[in-house]
């Protein structure tokens, strides 16, 4: 009967390690180009502990921040070829995963933190879908605020300070603009505020007081990623990231306003926009956004946003 001991006792210790594997958490490996230390590190770390709470330990998030992983083209080359599990992107790294993402960076699109809050609730899903289709899953949203237009000379106004910077709003918010930027080449564009403090202040003498574009972002992961939690611990993060939502974008816009803060002390200049300004800015950029969603074949997409922006 020995035997069966040795059996019964092998079978004892197959089913205790089965039961050890089970219970081991999903550790996901995470990209982001958030500089250590920053507010948006700090609330993304406490929104990571948070799902490791929620979740009993079953999912960890361990993120590699400050770019170490290289730019968001890098991130997103890393995660479709399977080595990375996700990361935080902003609209760089949403449009090189899904290119319909575009659309929502066309200047002028949204004036207001409210209407981005009911575009981007609205077309949650729609956006879900469109990821899905690339085998990724797009967890929740985020921002880095309102795009504003830096100068290194002055202006005559809006509209000649929007021509200078065109060559340079035409580019994806990524390292070789920050590299026009950082060299000299540049004579105006377009980014966060936040991003010129980290850029270097010193650089733009001006900064228009027009909300020329707005810079979304957002938590993905890889399918793959994805389907190594177990159903009710997917459930969770969402859940959880759906109810930190708010919190972070009031976070972050609370950043984006001491920022603005920030640069005006150093001496950035900022320039009023006349009424007369504004509304031909809104006028030409909805023209424009118009036609270049009709070439793109974004047009059922871009008016879906418009459509909730707008709604009461």
């Amino acid at each position: 009967m020995s035997w069966i001991r040795i059996a019964l006792a092998l079978l004892l210790l197959l089913l205790g390690a089965g039961r050890a594997r089970a219970e081991e958490p999903t550790k996901l490996r995470l990209g982001t180009l958030a500089v250590d230390g920053s507010r948006y590190m700090k609330d993304v770390l406490a929104l990571s502990q948070e799902i490791e709470k929620r979740t009993h330990g079953a999912v960890q998030l361990d993120w590699v921040s400050d770019g170490r992983l290289g730019d968001e083209r890098a991130m997103v080359e890393l995660i479709t070829s399977g080595k990375l599990d996700g990361g935080g992107f902003s609209e760089t790294g949403l449009t090189l995963l899904v290119p319909d993402m575009l659309v929502w960076r066309y200047p002028g699109l949204f004036r207001a933190y409210d209407e981005i809050d009911r575009a981007t609730a609205a077309l949650t899903p729609t956006v879900r879908e469109r990821f899905a289709q690339r085998d990724l899953v797009f967890v929740m949203w985020a921002d880095l605020g309102f795009s504003q237009v830096f100068s290194t000379e002055s202006s005559t106004g809006l509209l000649d300070l929007l021509a200078r910077a065109a060559p340079w709003n035409a580019m994806p918010l990524d390292q070789k603009l920050i590299g026009e930027i950082t060299s000299g080449r540049a004579r105006a564009w377009a980014v966060p505020p936040l991003y010129m403090l980290v850029i270097g202040q010193t650089r733009a003498r001006y900064m228009s007081a027009l909300r020329y574009s707005y810079v979304i972002g957002g938590l993905v992961l890889s399918k793959s990623a994805w389907s190594r939690m177990r159903p009710a611990d997917q459930a969770t993060m969402l859940d959880v990231c759906r109810q930190w939502e708010p919190r972070l974008r009031e976070s972050w816009r609370r950043e984006t306003e001491r920022g603005i803060a920030a640069l005006t002390k150093s001496g950035t200049r900022l320039l009023p926009v006349s009424d007369a300004e504004l509304a031909t800015f809104t006028e030409v950029s909805a023209r424009s956004r118009a036609e270049y969603a009709a070439r793109s074949g974004l047009s059922e997409l871009l008016g879906k946003i418009t459509a909730a922006s707008k709604a009461q």
